[in-house]
Order: C-alpha cells, then structure tokens, then sequence
C-alpha cells in the first residue's frame, strides 16, 4: 500500500461517492446491510462536518441499481448526483469534469460495488497522478472474497485502503478543536460507542455523589492501598 504523501485535511481532499444505491444495496451483502447504511452515513456527515466537497454518481438507476439512499440526498440536498452511461465513473466526462474543478488531487473514494464502481476510478486516478484513498466499508460487494480480492488489488496497486472512522480521525486531527465531530458521528453511526456515550453521560453527572457515598477520596478515583 502507497505511504501518503500527507495526512488528510478538510482542505486537500474530494469525497466521491459513487452509485451507493438503494437496489445495489439489498444484493451487496459482504456488509450487513443495517451497518452498510451507517457506515455510509457516517462518512457522508464526515464530509459535512468539514464542509468537504462531494461528487456523488449513479449508474442505471432506472433499472435494478435504483435511485441513490435517500438519506444521501437529504444529506446534500445541493449536490447534483451525475447519472452516467459509463461503467467506470472516471470515464464519465461530467463525472470527471466534477472532481477537476475541485483542484484537488487527494480522492476519498467510496462505491457500490467495490470491485467496480470503487475500484474502477481508483486505478484510473492513480495512473493520472491522483492520491486516492478508497473506504472500504463504505463499499460492499456480492460475498467477502470479492471484497479480499479488491483490497489486495488495491493495495497492491497504491491505492491507500481505509476506513470511514480512520478518514473521520484523520481529519479531525485535534480533539480540543474537533471531538465534537468524532463523539457525535461515532455516538449516531458505531452501536458501540453509541452505548458507551450513553453510560458516561448517564454516569458522569452522578460521578461526585457516587464517589462521596462510597468514600472514595483520592487519586485515582477508586484509591489503592499505599495511595
């Protein structure tokens, strides 16, 4: 896998987000579907909080792929989703045209399926000089070898292979400025930081009491013998 030649700012990268569509989604199932939907969300609101540009694209969407989640839509209700006739999005030249007016040459590349409509313009970017960063589970494909297989490609290729709660981290990148985004975004789209939000906001309010009912006094908070 590539090194980068520098860490992900809101100010050096495009999100493409390509055919992440509602009938691709009932048949790619490598992702279960419920944790597809929130992982894809939560790097579409990644975008958002950092006011990121997005290129969003459908492939024949009046047939079985259909229309784009309407979730993404709402999302970004200024964003134009390009139709395409091509196969890869990056031969597409409304498509292409997009990510060049952005001037910007790091790509985050997202897509239903991963071995095509990720994969495709990932290779296709790399060969004309492009970083290119693919989120590989905001993808999905028909079973995970197929899923295996396109990372490896990838990766052997030089595309950088992520994830969305890595792109959200890297950005990010100060918890005094930022936390707010990484605490809201994980809290609404990972099960299990949304639980464990829940039991410190739930807990933190009482912390004081608890610990002068139990006599806890001292560093740390549960004290041991000799401190």
């Amino acid at each position: 896998m590539a090194l980068p030649s520098s860490e992900l700012t809101p100010d050096n990268c495009v999100f493409l987000m390509i055919d992440h569509q509602v009938g691709l989604m009932q048949f790619l199932t490598s992702i279960d579907p419920m944790q597809l939907k929130h992982n894809i969300l939560g790097h579409a609101k990644t975008a958002k909080a950092f006011s990121i540009p997005v290129i969003m694209g459908t492939s024949w969407p009046q047939g079985p792929n259909g229309p784009t989640m309407p979730e993404l839509k709402a999302l970004f209700p200024d964003v134009q989703v390009i139709d395409r006739p091509y196969v890869n999005f990056w031969n597409d030249p409304a498509s292409r045209a997009a990510v060049e007016a952005t001037g910007r040459r790091k790509l985050v590349i997202s897509g239903l399926a991963t071995e095509v409509c990720a994969a495709f313009p990932a290779l296709s970017a790399l060969r004309e000089g492009y970083e290119v960063y693919v989120v590989v589970d905001a993808c999905s494909d028909f079973n995970p070898l197929i899923t295996d297989v396109t990372v490896r490609r990838l990766a052997a290729a030089g595309v950088i292979v992520t994830t969305w709660v890595s792109v959200l981290a890297e950005l990010s990148a100060n918890t005094q400025v930022n936390g707010r985004h990484i605490g809201t975004l994980l809290a609404e789209h990972m099960g299990q930081y949304y639980a464990a939000m829940n039991a410190w906001l739930g807990s933190a309010g009482k912390a004081d009491e608890v610990k002068g009912q139990l006599g806890l006094t001292g560093q740390p908070p549960i004290p041991q013998a000799g401190l």
